[in-house]
């Protein structure tokens, strides 16, 4: 029964809003196929420009992703500690006193940390015959270090450093430079904490190959003990790497440091601090990407346009004579909104549904590169592979990008209803 107000279906009462409400999306759909070729054309469209962006996303975001993961196991860490003017003068006069105040935080937050890798990080001459080279000289704890970059896995002669021991494991690239192999002696010569004279012969125990090539040209690890001996800096730290738990949650943790450390005497910084040159680079590059996607976008975009205009030219006088039977613009309007915004989210759900299989096949199983670009690739310390990233981001940002191309198109059909001249029409 019919009222001028409700509608009873099935014994139950609804508004004429509800039902309108209900059946615009069936309207929608059914006239989306009433020109079958033209609309799987349209999808087809958004779905390739879907599968294309997500793959060229996730390989770029897979790829970046992989250079931070090895700077910060072999560089940086998520969390650092250090003294409040170290980054701005890195000298040992600027180290820091490993004390009682700063294990109390960590025992305060061992829920939260993983575990944390105490260094001594700074600058000495190596000498070896007539051959010098600026070195960087880490002091390290070797258990600890393992458990950030398993850097004891990368030995590829001798021994690696020992605590209570003074050997000390050289670099491959500065072997090579300085002509040492495990066995020879080399001369150590710096300036230490507060003007001390930094001095000393070290036996090469070891050789090891890193994965950063600038690492790999310049790096020498010692025990701890051995380089704040060297240094003069007994008890002293140039930094203290904090790995959490959860590496999502890196700056609630570093906040919670921050408020409890005394912030005269020490700072607190995370990863994205410490890279920043090399994230602005990541985004400075990023955005030739997004250039890309967004011309593919703009293709598809007027591609939809031209299929909407298509449909409205095809469709004014069925428009006018609804209204002339006293079909409302705005339900009209909104019929022609919704036909726009599904043609085009069915595309992209069709794009999204079949590239997640492809997404996360690759994920496990990279694409190996091989040839000049697999030695390239292994020069500068990276696995000679193509990794992509699963990352949710990669999808959903693509779904919001459709969304709003579709929230664009579907707004000229609007306009186009409102401004229909029904007289004009019904006499064509």
């Amino acid at each position: 029964m019919l009222t001028n107000k409700n509608i009873y279906l099935h014994g139950q009462s609804f508004s004429n809003h509800t039902v309108a409400m209900i059946l615009i999306p069936s309207l929608a759909w059914r006239n989306l196929w009433r020109n079958r070729r033209r609309s799987l054309i349209t999808i087809s469209s958004v779905f390739f420009a879907v599968i294309l962006a997500i793959f060229f996303y996730s390989i770029e975001k897979g790829t970046y992703q992989g250079m931070i993961d090895n700077m910060v196991r072999f560089s940086t860490g998520y969390i650092q500690v250090q003294d409040v003017l170290f980054e701005e003068e890195p000298s040992m006069d600027h180290s820091m006193l490993f004390d009682d105040h700063i294990l109390d935080i960590l025992e305060r937050h061992s829920d939260e940390v993983s575990f944390y890798v105490p260094r001594i990080q700074h600058f000495a001459l190596a000498a070896a015959g007539r051959i010098t080279r600026g070195v960087s000289v880490m002091g390290i704890v070797p258990q600890k270090e393992n458990l950030l970059n398993d850097i004891s896995e990368r030995l590829i002669y001798g021994e690696f450093v020992e605590a209570g021991k003074d050997d000390i494991v050289v670099a491959k690239g500065l072997s090579d430079i300085l002509n040492v192999s495990t066995g020879d002696s080399i001369v150590l010569l710096g300036q230490g904490f507060q003007g001390a004279t930094a001095a000393g012969i070290y036996r090469i125990g070891g050789i090891v190959s890193l994965n950063i090539p600038e690492m790999n040209n310049s790096t020498i690890y010692m025990p701890l003990e051995a380089a704040q001996w060297f240094y003069a800096a007994e008890e002293r730290l140039t930094s203290l790497v904090i790995m959490p738990e959860d590496p999502a949650k890196t700056h609630q943790l570093a906040e919670k440091i921050r408020a409890e450390i005394d912030g005269e005497w020490y700072r607190v910084l995370t990863w994205d601090h410490m890279l920043q040159d090399l994230i602005a680079m990541m985004n400075y590059d990023m955005a030739g990407t997004f250039l890309m996607m967004g011309i593919l976008y703009m293709i598809i975009a007027f591609g939809l346009f031209g299929t909407t205009l298509t449909m409205l030219l095809e469709r004014k006088k069925e428009f006018a004579m609804l209204m002339a039977l006293g079909m409302k613009r705005r339900l009209l309007a909104l019929v022609c909104f919704t036909e726009s915004v599904m043609i085009s989210l069915t595309g992209a759900a069709a794009g999204i549904a079949a590239a997640i299989p492809v997404i996360i096949y690759f994920y496990h199983k990279p694409i190996q590169l091989s040839g000049g670009l697999a030695e390239t690739m292994l020069d500068y310390g990276f696995e000679p592979v193509l990794p992509v990233s699963a990352h949710p981001q990669v999808f959903i940002s693509q779904a919001i990008v459709v969304l709003i191309l579709a929230l664009l198109t579907g707004m000229f059909p609007v306009y186009s209803v409102f401004k229909l001249d029904v007289v004009k029409e019904k006499q064509k």
